[in-house]
């Protein structure tokens, strides 16, 4: 998979990834893979007429192109596999097959095919489950329009669970999770005087772990106190909750507030101006035209874009400062991403930790929970990054990440350059 593909992905790899060496390859039309490939039971599994599927499609490519403005950096680190000749394939494709199984599969693959840039992801029934159940018993203040299109679409995930049920038991594919396993990793080094601290996963605020994980967080700086240097490994992280960090992490490590503020572009259009109006006052919104000039700022793609917001990562000090006080590093790698890279830009721009490995994967600025749009026929969900975060130098932060301060050789282990550093510096 491309870029930002750190998701397992669970359904029809088979039958997709059949679609897209036949489609990619272009020896064998479209009417071709759908006139041996596509089930008759299953053609009308979503209850979708054949103009529906179009419009859904159409839908679908005119909101990536008006609303997302990742294409343009897939398209650069794809020339020979453009975003447009996906979309013009796999609407054929649909076109000539009067069927929901090739219409979902079409789906399914241009997102394959595209990558999850930006968080770009289609919202799979397990994954929809989470967010009806967190509709109907958190509170979504701040969130309605996250709340609207989810519950819009009860009806509709519950013919596309079926559908893709069939699917599997047809497939005779079984795909088997695997338990997750501790979350936090601690070490204190007494003769050395260092603390080794490794998070997985920044969890949410709701997750039944989350104040057990506090307490021991909270509990290691204070058994730290006699440290010199504190190393937090974020390099198996992809990410998480923002507030994680910001709470468990930075704020009893601190004495005063910190702050970092980057530019974030955004795109005003249909599908996005709701969740824009959830999020900004208009005086937050100001007109691209009035970006700064920045050295490295890759225009070409982000004609899409009309605005450019602010974007502060803040910590306020806990009320209470932990234990530790010495320096501390941050362990970074190319799984860094997401709420992982937040922290990571929060760290460098603030002075709060020294970053050590390799380079990031990025999309932390400007990262708010990814939107969504709804497809208007089969209900479906699609999420993406509204924000498209920038470096201070103007380079994308889904891009290029972040370069650690200290960076590892070819080879070594983000750790082994830690300890190497800590000892020349001490």
């Amino acid at each position: 998979m491309t870029k930002g593909g750190i998701w397992s992905v669970k359904r029809r790899l088979v039958l997709v990834a059949l679609v897209i060496c036949l489609l990619a390859a272009g020896t064998v039309p479209a009417s071709a893979v759908s006139d041996s490939r596509w089930d008759p039971a299953l053609a009308h599994a979503l209850g979708l007429n054949q103009e529906q599927r179009l419009e859904d499609y159409d839908y679908f490519v005119k909101t990536l192109k008006d609303s997302y403005l990742c294409l343009g950096l897939r398209d650069r680190e794809n020339p020979d596999d453009l975003a447009e000749d996906i979309f013009q394939n796999y609407r054929k494709m649909i076109a000539e097959s009067d069927s929901d199984d090739a219409f979902y599969t079409a789906l399914y693959s241009s997102w394959y095919r595209l990558g999850s840039y930006g968080h770009f992801w289609i919202i799979e029934p397990e994954s929809y489950d989470e967010m009806l159940n967190w509709c109907k018993q958190e509170d979504t203040t701040g969130r309605e329009r996250w709340k609207e299109l989810t519950e819009a679409s009860e009806e509709n995930y519950q013919k596309l669970k079926a559908y893709l049920d069939t699917l599997g038991e047809e497939s005779g594919v079984s795909w088997n999770g695997e338990e997750p396993g501790e979350n936090l990793h601690t070490l204190l080094l007494p003769e050395s005087k260092i603390a080794y601290l490794k998070v997985d996963s920044f969890l949410a605020e709701y997750d039944p772990a989350y104040p057990k994980e506090a307490k021991a967080i909270r509990d290691f700086y204070n058994a730290a106190g006699d440290c010199t240097d504190l190393i937090i490994d974020l390099t198996d992280n992809s990410g998480g909750s923002e507030l994680y960090w910001q709470n468990l992490l930075a704020a009893p490590l601190t004495d005063k507030p910190l702050s970092c503020t980057n530019y974030a572009l955004l795109a005003d259009s249909e599908n996005n101006r709701p969740y824009i109006e959830n999020v900004f006052a208009p005086s937050d919104l100001h007109p691209i035209s009035e970006l700064p000039d920045l050295p490295k700022l890759e225009r070409r793609g982000l004609e899409a874009a009309t605005h450019f917001v602010e974007s502060t990562l803040r910590v306020e000090p806990a009320e209470e400062r932990a234990a530790f006080r010495g320096r501390i590093w941050l362990l970074v790698g190319p799984a860094v991403y997401s709420a992982s890279e937040s922290f990571s830009v929060f760290c460098q721009a603030t002075g709060f930790a020294t970053l050590v490995g390799t380079q990031t994967s990025g999309d932390g600025i400007g990262a708010l929970n990814p939107i969504m749009m709804r497809l208007p026929n089969s209900g479906i969900l699609i999420q993406f990054t509204m924000m498209y975060g920038l470096n201070p130098d103007g380079s994308s932060n889904e891009e290029t990440g972040t370069t650690p301060d200290v960076c590892s050789p070819a080879g070594e282990p983000a750790l082994v350059t830690a300890l190497r550093a800590i000892r020349e510096t001490a």
